[in-house]
């Protein structure tokens, strides 16, 4: 989906835009305007799905700028911000038929929570759209759409409307209407070379076949995808990890599913405990949501029982390690990387966090760290903003642990082995790239230290970096300093006193002076634009 910030306020239009998990939420596409003049330009290329809108601005205000827009799309949901607590504009909001009010200064949990509602509804209202058109354009596949629409009723909140109805009608729905009932939950992994990445006709063909098969329709198995994309499958009896309880017929099932699926799809397999009535199959449902997610930590070929794995903990991101990760490779100690890394992983399989999102940003935000350094020691061009969505979707298509630790240490090799001259760059300014950003700390460091090290004159050594860089080696050593004061106040626990005495500084006061003349703000100016 497609998300568009309005608001003139730059520090709250930065905030929203890169601190709020996006993608987690299902939003692919983040537009910002200042004004609502702009935004109506944006929002007619854009299309978005939901619209974060301040309520005063310049120009047009939120209000003025929602009334032109409603009559581009009536179905957008519109989510207003305002500092203000003011009758007429929440009346006019609610004319509007504006999602939700969020009051000024934005919690982003408070947005988070209220952009996944807004998520929620347009996904429904949209599935309900495109199930209406291929029902008229198509009614053999009708079947298997609304028995879908059953799938995460049942999943979600089976009391709702007319579900426990629905299930009165075997026939249609082939669950019967009592239990006990059994839920296998299959994650699916593919590559878009192999399949496209838009996941929809995938899975279309997965249910279509699911609906051709004979051994899944003499079981009168109930199936449709969540919308996580995860394979929902619903059956009747109870089944657990031993053979005498029947798990012999849970692995011919999980053999089946891996024939339709094709040999370039992973398929894995979460199991979870029996339910008794309709009401208790969204409980199952997330238990063989976590089964299938502690595939992550195994081999992924045998499907795995809820009530077989431990009790898990919770990974955060060190950003301690991510630091360290920086500094050694600066300091060109690739084998401490990977090191770090290999013993992340241990980390990570010991504690067997079960919210894969968590766990692989750890492994993101490790790899933007490798990425961000090769380019500050001049093995990489600067990666354009669109490249962080990518490398995210690479991760997120990673199916087991021991693949994901793979391919962060593949990013590393790639910086160890690079050992030929490319695009200017030979091995001598290498060197002295590597050896600014582990010395320029140091008391004294300087031309002269440089010029020792590479064996260069100083006059010699400043022409040389010139022709090669296009910056006087001053330039560079002012600008690696300045990076990586910022990367340090980042660090909002670190006192200022410390950043400096880091970077190499006599006191805070010199710090704040060098920090102010080259960013153009103070220290604390720049932490505040963080937040």
């Amino acid at each position: 989906m497609k998300l568009l910030i309005v608001e003139d306020e730059g520090r709250t239009r930065n905030l929203l835009r890169h601190y709020v998990p996006w993608e987690e939420l299902g939003i692919f596409g983040v537009e910002t305007a200042p004004n609502g003049q702009l935004a109506i330009d944006v929002a007619k290329a854009q299309r978005p799905d939901i619209i974060l809108c301040d309520v005063r601005m310049p120009k047009m205000n939120g209000i003025e700028f929602a009334q032109a827009y409603r009559q581009e799309d009536p179905l957008c949901k519109i989510i207003f911000l305002s500092a203000y607590s003011d009758k007429e504009y929440l009346k006019s909001a609610i004319q509007l038929k504006a999602l939700s009010y969020i009051e000024k200064p934005v919690n982003l949990d408070e947005v988070r929570r209220t952009v996944q509602e807004a998520v929620q509804q347009r996904s429904e209202e949209q599935e309900k759209t495109q199930t209406h058109g291929l029902l008229e354009a198509d009614p053999d596949r009708s079947l298997l759409i609304l028995r879908q629409e059953l799938v995460r009723r049942l999943i979600s909140n089976p009391t709702a409307g007319h579900t426990l109805n629905a299930m009165q009608h075997q026939e249609t729905f082939l669950l019967p209407p009592k239990g006990p009932y059994t839920v296998a939950v299959a994650s699916l992994f593919w590559s878009p070379p192999d399949h496209p990445e838009n996941p929809a006709p995938v899975q279309e063909q997965m249910l279509l076949e699911l609906g051709r098969q004979a051994s899944f329709r003499k079981r009168q198995i109930l199936s449709g995808f969540d919308t996580t994309h995860h394979l929902v499958l619903l059956f009747h009896g109870t089944y657990g990890p031993s053979y005498q309880e029947g798990r012999e017929w849970i692995e011919e099932m999980q053999s089946e599913l891996r024939v339709m699926a094709g040999p370039s799809i992973k398929l894995q397999l979460g199991i979870g405990e029996s339910a008794e009535t309709p009401e208790d199959i969204p409980h199952i449902y997330h238990q063989a949501i976590l089964a299938v997610n502690s595939q992550f930590y195994t081999n992924g070929q045998a499907p795995v029982f809820a009530d077989t794995f431990m009790t898990n903990g919770q990974l955060d991101t060190d950003w301690n390690v991510i630091r360290s990760i920086r500094e050694g490779l600066r300091k060109g100690d690739y084998t401490l990387v990977k090191e770090m890394i290999r013993g992340w992983t241990v980390r990570a399989r010991a504690v067997k966090d079960l919210d894969l999102f968590r766990v692989k940003d750890t492994y993101f935000q490790m790899l933007m760290a490798v990425m961000g350094t090769a380019v500050q020691l001049g093995f990489a061009e600067h990666p354009k903003n669109v490249e962080r969505p990518y490398i995210w979707k690479e991760i997120d298509r990673i199916p087991r642990l021991d693949l994901l630790e793979d391919y962060l240490l593949s990013s590393v090799d790639s910086l160890d082995t690079t050992s030929e001259v490319s695009e200017g760059e030979t091995a001598k300014i290498r060197d002295i790239i590597r050896f600014t950003h582990a010395h320029f700390h140091e008391k004294g460091f300087g031309i002269h230290a440089i010029s020792e090290h590479v064996k260069l004159s100083e006059t010699y050594l400043c022409s040389y970096f010139k022709k090669q860089r296009g910056q006087t080696i001053k330039e560079f050593i002012t600008e690696t300093r300045l990076n990586y004061g910022k990367e340090l106040l980042r660090d909002h626990e670190m006192k200022l006193f410390e950043v400096a005495s880091r970077l190499g500084f006599a006191d805070a006061n010199y710090f704040t002076t060098f920090f102010k003349r080259y960013s153009g703000m103070t220290p604390s100016e720049f932490r505040e634009k963080q937040i």
